[in-house]
């Protein structure tokens, strides 16, 4: 308990004071501490990495992004692209830490033939290893960037070099019809299973944000497949252009956090 002393006059002793203790322990709040990226980058930069990496990003990593990386997983492999591209997805909460894929998630992956990571356990994201590890984050909504952009936009108040939230994109923004949205809401990947109904209809749902999911990660690899394919300087990486490529798009206004707002 911190407890200051405060002199008070006393009225009954002339020329005398006396200390008031006074409890202050209630207007302290918690210090939290942020780890930082600094460790990451200087792994990153000792390393001869030429593989491009994708990290999908939903609330839990039971459902949107686990589908985001099985389907992104099945086309870097009918592309043969193994060697130049690789996904992983997490989650960035710890609702479902250790479970694997719901099971509507998982039934419908079967019927649509889609194979799910073998073995697959929702994990959390890490914002102060993984915004350097990955080159490019892609979440599911808003909501979902607001979560990672909390973390991460505090990198870059303290480095404004640094670009980190930059590498923080919808997905949505490469699905043919979303992409050319204008309303902001119009590129979330919404989750199916947000109103826990536990029927047919939220089966369907599934089955439906699957079918978007699929076109956004197409349209992400015809991106990717054009970078790749473009003229580079000395490193003709696919993982250095894409590095090169986040850091040029324009940033999405609700992405950014209001401390790094334009003025």
């Amino acid at each position: 308990m911190y407890a200051f002393g405060v002199a008070a006059e006393d009225n009954d002793l002339e020329g005398e004071s006396s200390t008031e203790q006074i409890d202050a322990s209630s207007i302290f709040v918690d210090i939290a501490f942020r780890a930082t990226p600094w460790d990451q980058e200087r792994i990153e930069e000792s390393s001869n990495r030429t593989q491009a990496q994708i990290l999908f990003v939903s609330e839990s990593n039971v459902c949107r992004s686990v589908l985001a990386e099985a389907v992104m997983n099945r086309l870097i492999q009918e592309k043969g692209m193994q060697a130049e591209l690789m996904c992983e997805s997490k989650g960035t909460r710890e609702y479902n830490l250790g479970e694997g894929p719901e099971p509507f998630v998982q039934e419908v992956a079967q019927e649509e033939g889609l194979a799910l990571p073998a073995g697959f356990q929702a994990r959390q994201m890490k914002p102060e290893t993984d915004i350097v590890a990955f080159d490019m984050v892609l979440v599911m909504d808003k909501f979902t960037a607001a979560d990672v952009l909390r973390e991460v936009s505090v990198f870059d108040s303290i480095n404004s070099q640094g670009g980190y939230s930059r590498r923080v994109r919808r997905l949505g923004e490469y699905h043919p019809a979303m992409s050319a949205a204008t309303a902001l809401d119009a590129q979330d990947l919404d989750d199916p299973l947000y109103g826990n109904a536990r029927d047919a209809s939220e089966k369907e749902a599934v089955r439906a944000i699957l079918r978007d999911i699929t076109e956004a990660c197409e349209g992400l690899m015809d991106f990717l497949e054009k970078l790749r394919d473009a003229e580079g300087g000395q490193d003709n990486s696919l993982r250095s252009k894409l590095t090169a490529a986040v850091q040029d798009m324009e940033s999405v206004d609700w992405l950014v956090p209001p401390m790094l707002q334009k003025r």
